[in-house]
């Protein structure tokens, strides 16, 4: 289920960046953690942000959220530019826009049960934006719809216990709760099934997915795992180094991945009936964001990169309806890598070859 095209995103990121100063003897330099990322998230549809640990990922989530301030950049959110600092601030945004993160025992209190957690939340967020509105019978009721939502019934089985006594699974479930309880406009999932057994995971998922089509939401997805990806997600956008080099629907990007990077993690699924590689991305460590290389960010490990990649940074070029990939492979230029691979996924246009 996706949102039209045209309609306004429920929240969008023009140009974000994000630049971790460094103290001490590195002091005057800074990580480049985020750079010029452009997303967009419309209600009733799911973006999946992938890449290996250190891309970037989840330091865009808590941009988004406010949980730690931009560098550059534009948070959009329904059309309105988000700007203010403060407390109260936050809480409007916080009542929009919720995260769901990656270790549900690290994010829930041990040493409250399950009705403070989500009580807490209800009486914070109120109904409709009215905090404080919910008491007695309401607050009860309200309390066991939001379990109710998440499958964790009947809810007197779950209300009374701790984060300790309840699985792993039923943990992020009490989380998503607990994020429900704002009902928000978007949900940041931040790794919601890595922490989980395999054998649940898909559970979690189906959750999400009901979600989103009943309350007609926006999620972004988080993952490291392109595979589910897939799965659960309309759109995918892949990051690399701060930055993202390739995105479009998920079975494109899946099926036919035009970057190498996007080729790696794919490739990186062990499957013994997969014919062997005659040319394939190297493995190896990504580049330093301290002072990131001239050129594409993966150009070390790109087995067609050239000097051009070297020298010069590559834009996001588009190679079909709403796909787009960082790389020269895919421009008209007369120095570009010559990748036959890459030539088989689209051909470039003129205009591409002007960027």
């Amino acid at each position: 289920m996706s949102s039209p095209t045209d309609a306004v995103p429920a929240l969008e990121a023009r140009a974000l960046t994000k630049h971790f100063r460094l103290r001490g003897r590195s002091r005057g330099k800074a990580v480049h953690a985020v750079d010029g990322v452009d997303l967009q998230l419309h209600r009733g549809a799911v973006v999946a942000l992938v890449g290996e640990s250190g891309s970037g990922k989840s330091t865009i989530a808590k941009l988004l959220s406010l949980l730690i301030p931009r560098t550059a950049g534009d948070i959009v959110l329904d059309g309105e530019s988000v700007h203010g600092r403060g407390r109260r601030a936050f809480k409007r945004h916080a009542s929009r826009v919720q995260m769901i993160f990656q270790d549900p025992f690290a994010s829930l209190n041990p040493v409250h049960t399950v009705r403070y957690t989500l009580t807490r939340s209800l009486r914070i967020h109120g109904v409709n934006g009215r905090s404080g509105s919910l008491r007695g019978d309401d607050l009860e009721a309200a309390l066991h719809e939001l379990l109710t939502r998440v499958q964790l019934t009947p809810a007197t089985r779950y209300v009374d216990k701790y984060p300790h006594e309840l699985s792993g699974g039923q943990r992020q479930r009490v989380a998503i709760a607990r994020a429900l309880a704002a009902d928000p406009e978007v949900l940041l999932a931040d790794e919601p099934i890595s922490m989980l057994d395999v054998s649940i995971r898909l559970g979690i998922l189906n959750l999400l997915k009901s979600l989103r089509d009943d309350m007609n939401i926006a999620i972004l997805y988080i993952t490291h795992d392109i595979a589910s990806a897939r799965y659960f997600a309309d759109r995918t956008m892949v990051m690399y180094a701060g930055q993202v080099v390739e995105r479009g629907s998920s079975e494109a990007v899946t099926q036919s991945p035009a970057h190498p990077y996007t080729r790696l993690l794919l490739e990186s699924a062990p499957d013994p009936d997969a014919p062997p590689r005659a040319t394939r991305a190297d493995a190896g460590e990504a580049p330093s964001l301290v002072s990131p290389p001239e050129g594409c960010r993966f150009a070390a490990r790109c087995p067609f990169a050239n000097d051009l990649c070297r020298s010069q940074t590559p834009q996001l070029l588009e190679i079909g309806e709403g796909r787009s990939v960082r790389c020269w492979g895919y421009s008209a230029r007369p120095d570009r890598p010559h990748v036959d691979l890459i030539s088989a996924v689209a051909a470039p246009s003129a205009e591409e070859g002007a960027a």
